[in-house]
């Protein structure tokens, strides 16, 4: 079986890559830029994938991609996956996220009409963020609900899914999407709010800043799974002979943000003060977001299975190593 995977370079991406080895796919992954930017994948696991280069903008691109991996299943991850730089650069996410599912769609439309019995599985990495105020009342999000984005974010991710639905009823394409809640674990970056934490806090413990963790509302909740279990759940979902549209990826339960930070910083073994910061309120933030899974559940006994405050200060652990060697290597000589 091969998969094909884009955005592989990314935090999931890669977590990603790791599942499907360790399941024995054969798998070609794409990147905007190669090498790989960022690593949780060991080198005998890197030198396993066939990498090449491509930019979801391209159409061509895509096109000469997809005919060569000729995959049997594809799991679109390429994208704005950040919030905040979806804010900073809204047309761009916008783009991207709607535009590139397109291309890939495109994509494999135009290799169909070359080899008629291609005619591959394709996961969507979609978002929470997409159902938007249908969150406000703080009952736990389903799948039949409406999507109203109030963020840019939000906006970019509805529009992908309704351009993957779009070419599933019009193509008959084998095409789904998964809408992920936090995923957490190794390998993420800022300005996702556990790295965000985890770095502030690093530079702390090093006694490079100040003991002060600058923040923005601690008060929120959200829903929070290791990415680990989350890759896991993308698998099992494209051995599903007739998936449903939509699926959550969600834990169903919520952890405040400021208990988040408290699990950072009792890792790191200091003391903080903590400043909220005007700019890092979302004036759109939501005060509770929880997913409920039941339809992955019910549809391929997937259960979360890690501990998520385990998962927190994993994560702080690895950006700390990683901190600590850039820290070295820039002093050395």
């Amino acid at each position: 079986m091969k998969a094909l995977v884009t955005g592989a370079d990314g935090f999931v991406g890669q977590h990603l890559i790791a599942e499907l080895l360790d399941h024995g796919f054969t798998v070609a992954a794409s990147a905007l830029d190669l090498p790989p930017s960022r690593s949780t994948l060991d080198p005998e696991q890197i030198a396993s994938v066939d990498w090449k280069a491509a930019d979801v903008r391209d159409h061509g691109t895509l096109v000469r991609l997809v005919a060569a991996a000729m995959p049997d299943r594809i799991y679109h991850l390429a994208g704005f996956a950040s919030g905040a730089l979806a804010r900073q650069y809204a047309s761009d996410a916008v783009h991207i996220n709607a535009g590139g599912t397109v291309n890939l769609c495109e994509a494999v439309v135009a290799v169909r009409e070359l080899e008629s019995d291609f005619d591959p599985q394709i996961l969507i990495m979609g978002s929470c963020d997409a159902y938007g105020d249908a969150a406000r009342d703080g009952v736990p999000l389903t799948e039949d609900m409406s999507l109203r984005p109030v963020s840019v974010y939000g906006l970019s991710k509805a529009s992908q899914e309704l351009a993957a639905h779009t070419y599933r009823r019009a193509y008959g394409l084998q095409i789904f999407v998964v809408r992920g809640f936090n995923l957490v674990g190794p390998g993420q970056e800022p300005p996702f709010v556990v790295p965000e934490f985890a770095v502030q806090v690093a530079r702390i413990a090093a006694r490079e800043t100040e003991p002060l963790v600058k923040v923005g509302n601690l008060g929120v909740e959200r829903d929070f799974t290791d990415v680990r279990d989350g890759v896991e759940a993308l698998r099992l979902l494209m051995d599903l002979d007739t998936p449903h549209a939509a699926y959550n990826v969600a834990s169903g339960r919520t952890i405040r943000i400021g208990t988040i930070l408290d699990w950072i910083v009792d890792e790191a073994g200091i003391e903080v003060e903590i400043e909220v910061v005007p700019s890092r309120v979302r004036r759109e933030e939501l005060a509770m977001v929880v997913g409920d899974a039941t339809r992955l559940r019910e549809d391929t006994g997937w259960m979360p299975r890690r501990d998520v405050e385990a998962s927190v200060r994993e994560t702080y652990r690895w950006m700390w190593n990683r901190f600590s060697r850039t820290e070295n290597t820039n002093t050395v000589g």
